[in-house]
């Protein structure tokens, strides 16, 4: 069945598809809004429900000096200049509007996380009180739902796209069983997430480690529009790219969080030994964790650490769920983990000696010493999401190689090329939400202002 064509098809409602969804709305657009499966949630749920914001009144009420040009360095010294920078510089200069867009039409209760995350030479992580991904976007998708232009329809899922021969979009669209229904569209925004839980994608692109890896994210994130866009001859860049988590409980799958090492926590290996600086990215530290044997270590703080850790949603969740344990002795410690007794204690005993000197890791200065009672739980590593896609311009359409455009068609967020350089280590905290929100947004203008 071939319907009218609609101004505006969003596919995939997370991050990305609902700040562009809103965004549209609200200059006046109808959006039809299809998202693959509700239940199986968003990369975005699935975070730490970190935002990006460089120039905010939080930071301003804060007293913190930040700018969009402050946060495209963080970003090009993380990643070492592998992006594009004009995209990167896009998604740092629209970051601060996406912030007073959640705080100010959505209606978020927002904060700037008290941790200083790696990478970022200031605070400029916004996130809602529980500072869960969870409790962002179900606050924006409450909102979203309740807009009058959108209609917003679950179990729809975008498999193909096709320029008709009148210049509109052909979309097939599938909504249970083996049959799909078609229907045109002026505009269509690829918001469909990486490809993180395509196994296959990933040893094509990333390699059998990545493939390997445990994935935390969204079961929905299967590269379809990263194939949609191939179809259609679109380019692609930075497919390696990936963020990468080293803070999981390989028993439960939960996470504790990248807020521990900022914290103070060290990381040791079944040796009872650390191995690597902690003060990396939590992307970064993902591949030293899984060189260990068995891809493992042991995460070791102690009370200020844990108090402090509560106030950040996902360790608060861990340490619900059990998966963090309490020690008055380090030998205790070393017995319910398996670690020599005697090289752990070295280990910890020599880590406090030397907090006022070099670290023999290269760990950054001021460190803490770590006293009883301890914390610890065991830790794996893992794929949150993919960070590499198809092409964009800075207005979120897709472009072939030479550089022209496919009419009609935008992409954000995970389907698109991010900002995140090449594999894991690469990777600075946030860069996931803040391209999808930036991106986002900005695919939303561009398509108000081809229908004006």
């Amino acid at each position: 069945m071939t319907e009218p064509a609609s101004p505006f098809v969003v596919a995939g409602a997370g991050a990305a598809g609902l700040l562009a969804a809103l965004t549209a709305a609200q200059a006046g657009v109808d959006v039809l809004l299809l998202e693959k499966d509700m239940r199986r949630g968003c990369n975005a749920e699935f975070s730490g429900g970190l935002v990006q914001g460089a120039g905010t009144r939080f930071q301003e009420a804060a007293g913190i000096d930040d700018s969009p040009a402050t946060l495209l360095a963080d970003i090009l010294r993380q990643n070492r200049g592998r992006c594009d920078p004009v995209v990167a510089e896009l998604v740092a200069d629209r970051s601060r509007d996406v912030v007073h867009t959640l705080a100010d039409t959505v209606g978020l209760d927002l904060h700037i996380d008290a941790v200083a995350y790696a990478g970022h030479s200031v605070r400029r992580l916004h996130c809602t009180p529980a500072e869960t991904g969870k409790e962002l976007i179900a606050g924006l998708r409450a909102y979203v739902r309740a807009l009058d232009r959108v209609d917003f329809v679950d179990a729809a899922e975008v498999v193909d796209v096709n320029v008709a021969d009148d210049g509109t979009l052909d979309v097939a669209v599938r909504r249970g069983g083996t049959g799909h229904d078609r229907l045109r569209a002026r505009h269509v925004l690829l918001a469909t997430a990486g490809f993180g839980a395509n196994r296959a994608l990933l040893r094509r692109y990333i390699g059998d480690a990545a493939a390997d890896s445990h994935f935390i994210g969204s079961e929905n994130s299967t590269g379809t529009g990263l194939e949609i866009g191939l179809r259609l001859g679109a380019g692609t860049a930075y497919l390696t790219a990936y963020e990468g988590h080293s803070h999981l409980n390989p028993k439960y799958g939960t996470r504790l969080g990248g807020a521990l090492p900022a914290l103070g926590s060290i990381i040791v290996g079944t040796d009872g030994r650390r191995f690597a600086r902690e003060d990396v990215s939590n992307s970064g530290f993902a591949a030293s964790l899984a060189a260990q044997p068995g891809g493992r270590g042991v995460e070791i703080f102690d009370e200020p650490i844990h108090r402090r850790a509560l106030a950040n949603g996902a360790y608060a969740e861990a340490f619900s769920a059990g998966v963090v344990a309490t020690f008055t002795t380090l030998d205790a410690l070393a017995d319910t983990f398996g670690l020599p007794a005697a090289a752990l204690t070295d280990e910890v005993e020599r880590y406090n000696a030397a907090v006022d000197a070099p670290c023999w890791l290269g760990r950054a200065a001021p460190r803490r010493r770590l006293h009883p009672p301890y914390y610890a739980s065991a830790v794996s590593s893992g794929l949150v999401h993919t960070q590499g896609g198809l092409t964009i311009d800075t207005a979120a359409r897709v472009v072939r190689p030479g550089g022209d455009q496919i009419p009609g068609l935008l992409a954000a967020g995970g389907a698109a090329a991010g900002i995140s350089g090449d594999g894991p280590d690469t990777y600075l905290p946030g860069n996931g939400l803040a391209h999808a929100f930036a991106t986002g947004l900005v695919a939303a203008e561009t398509v108000t202002a081809a229908l004006a």
